[in-house]
């Protein structure tokens, strides 16, 4: 029932969820704004006006082939259009291989993303 939520704990909850994510994505976000081969799409700033969603294109890869590498490292990311068939076209990619897209939430650590980062070194050459 909509009427008894606590409002001010569930606001409450979000911010200490944004607090905890912010600096994975400017983590994240600074190591891939530092390759010359990586565009990410999307806000490229860490914020308060985005979520923990981080997606990119290489330039020479598919997203598919990144995707692929980095699973077998046992770290789940995904790739595609993700609903956005329309948008990946607007913004001239191939709707098909889409974007490469990392999901940070509050329950991740800076080891995981470090490990992440160590993958990306491997897998984006």
């Amino acid at each position: 029932d909509p009427q008894t939520l606590d409002r001010p704990a569930i606001e409450r909850a979000f911010e200490i969820m944004t607090v905890c994510e912010l600096p994975l994505q400017a983590r994240l976000i600074a190591y891939l704004q530092s390759r010359d081969d990586v565009r990410i799409v999307g806000p490229t700033e860490a914020g308060e006006s985005r979520v923990g969603t981080i997606s990119f294109v290489h330039d020479s890869k598919s997203s598919a082939e990144i995707t692929a590498a980095v699973d077998r490292s046992g770290i789940g990311i995904r790739h595609g259009h993700m609903y956005a068939y329309h948008l990946c076209e607007a913004a001239g990619l191939d709707p098909e291989d889409g974007v490469v897209r990392t999901s940070l939430v509050h329950y991740n650590t800076m080891e995981e993303i470090e490990r992440l980062i160590e993958v990306f070194d491997t897998v984006l050459g």
